[in-house]
């Protein structure tokens, strides 16, 4: 599949990157489409995070997850997709950049959720961001 580069500034988000063994979630993005996405082969997701402090060789884990309703309660791990694992580096996360092939199963949101490991320090001054590219 050739790369994918065109954001669609309606089909983003971001959140601060979580603290010390806490989980943060995006907003949910609409894709517009309820589930089997169409054109999943035309679509990538695009899983961004800026740097941010650390400590302790912890990870932050980040996953994407989707749901027919925009809420919460709904929204569980596409099993498809890889975990994306930022890597302590010398006191910090470095920035990170990820890109998925959305499978043919996503449902109409999705959002990303970021789980920091215990004693991994407070990273919220990095940002994650998840973008659809086209």
């Amino acid at each position: 599949m050739a790369g994918r580069s065109i954001q669609d500034a309606n089909l983003q988000t971001s959140n601060a990157l979580p603290d010390n063994a806490a989980t943060v979630r995006t907003a949910g993005i609409d894709l517009g489409v309820a589930s089997p996405f169409p054109a999943t082969e035309q679509v990538t997701v695009q899983i961004v995070t800026t740097a941010g402090s650390a400590a302790n060789n912890n990870n932050i884990n980040i996953r994407l997850q989707h749901a027919n309703f925009n809420a919460n309660v709904n929204f569980v791990n596409i099993p498809e997709l890889a975990i994306v694992s930022i890597f302590n580096a010398a006191g910090s996360y470095p920035a990170t950049t990820a890109n998925f092939p959305l499978p043919p199963s996503t449902l109409q949101y999705i959002r990303a959720i970021a789980t920091m490991e215990n004693l991994g320090g407070n990273a919220t001054n990095g940002t994650l961001a998840v973008k659809v590219l086209f």
